[in-house]
């Protein structure tokens, strides 16, 4: 019995790599990085990621891809992470059921107009990659949700800009050669006046459809930033009908009603001309996100400082832009997404307040920051 109690236990201490200790407690690793005055990512507090651009690489209108129809796009590197950006493009006749059910989307009253009637969206949708395959998870859904609805309240796209105004593909009857001519063409005199005088109306609808890769961080800000590229390299193709089907009508009959006469026509794209997407550019703005994190006393405890004393109770509060590395997405619970303009202007903010103290001087820096990142954004695509 007593050479049991004799015996001893030997307590080794336990050390992990960083990258080990990320994982297992990332909020610890973390308030350790911070503690020593920088970021996991070896990142300053207020210190934003570079990012690469290659504008309209993939589009049909560029140098090596001609035969897809993508007619904008924008790939876009910030630190590991790449968004991959494509817009594509549809016509769609312009009609009264389809007005009343986008007002009815956005608000609009049909009586009392705005002007937010006069401008629209593009469809995006998210994906992030994860090495597998799957349904769409919420954080997708919500990305292109969020990413339509701020598109449309910042009022970039301009309705009037998606009319199209198709031309009319004639043939000459000697040789049967037929060739494109559009309402403002030079050599459009020799057509009758009422040629072009067609009474539907059609409009351009935009998709942009854009992956994630290597997400190390919150990605709303990169696939804002991204889009905003690609929606500036978008050309649209011009659009024309046949001759022939210009005087074509098309009689509806139903039971019990009259006979009505419905013109019909088949629009189609011209792949040799087209034009670039006008856009309101004093109102583009790029994103930019924050987080603010309590530090946590304990964590200043060095092998150095062990014998001083160190207030518990005291509450410090730090300001991290560009937030990067899964530790920092899931420990910061206080987060400030930011989209502002060169100039100052903002276009939209959102807090997500968690336990960390937001004073106004922080509020004042971050906005000062954002306006320096926007001018950086800005001058990347000139």
């Amino acid at each position: 019995m007593s050479n049991d109690l004799e015996k001893t236990i030997d307590i080794h201490p336990v050390s992990f790599t960083p990258e080990v200790l990320a994982r297992i407690s990332p909020e610890l690793s973390l308030q350790k990085h911070l503690s020593l005055g920088f970021r996991p990512s070896l990142k300053g507090f207020e210190e934003f990621r570079e990012i690469q651009l290659n504008e309209d690489f993939l589009s049909r209108y560029g140098k090596e891809h001609k035969d897809n129809n993508i007619i904008g796009s924008n790939v876009l590197k910030c630190g590991d992470t790449f968004v991959v950006t494509t817009i594509t493009g549809g016509i769609i006749e312009d009609s009264v059921v389809y007005k009343n059910m986008e007002n009815e989307l956005i608000g609009v009253d049909d009586i009392k107009s705005t002007d937010l009637s006069n401008y629209t969206s593009i469809y995006p949708v998210v994906e992030v990659e994860r090495g597998r395959a799957g349904a769409c998870t919420d954080e997708e859904m919500a990305l292109s949700q969020r990413l339509y609805d701020y598109v449309l309240y910042s009022k970039i796209l301009p309705k009037e800009a998606l009319k199209v105004q198709p031309g009319i593909r004639i043939t000459d009857n000697n040789n049967g050669n037929a060739k494109v001519i559009y309402p403002d063409s030079s050599d459009n005199s020799t057509l009758p006046d009422n040629v072009f005088q067609i009474s539907k109306k059609w409009s351009y609808l935009l998709y942009a459809k854009i992956k994630v890769f290597s997400r190390t961080g919150p990605v709303f800000d990169l696939c804002w930033n991204s889009l905003m590229y690609a929606l500036q390299s978008v050309q649209l193709p011009r659009a024309f009908v046949d001759e022939r089907a210009t005087d074509l009508k098309m009689t509806i009959r139903t039971k019990g009603r009259n006979a009505t006469i419905r013109e019909t026509y088949e629009i189609l794209s011209d792949p040799c001309q087209q034009y670039s997407l006008r856009l309101h550019s004093e109102n583009i703005a790029y994103a930019s996100n924050y987080g603010i994190i309590n530090l946590d006393p304990e964590a200043k405890i060095t092998e150095e400082n062990s014998d001083e004393d160190i207030d518990m109770d005291a509450i410090e509060s730090v300001l991290l832009a560009d937030l990067d590395t899964e530790a920092e997405e899931n420990s910061v619970n206080s987060t400030i997404s930011v989209i502002s303009n060169s100039e100052g202007g903002l276009k939209h903010v959102s807090i997500f307040g968690g336990d960390a103290k937001i004073t106004p001087e922080m509020l004042k820096k971050l906005l000062k920051l954002s306006q320096k990142r926007a001018c950086y954004l800005e001058d990347e695509i000139k």
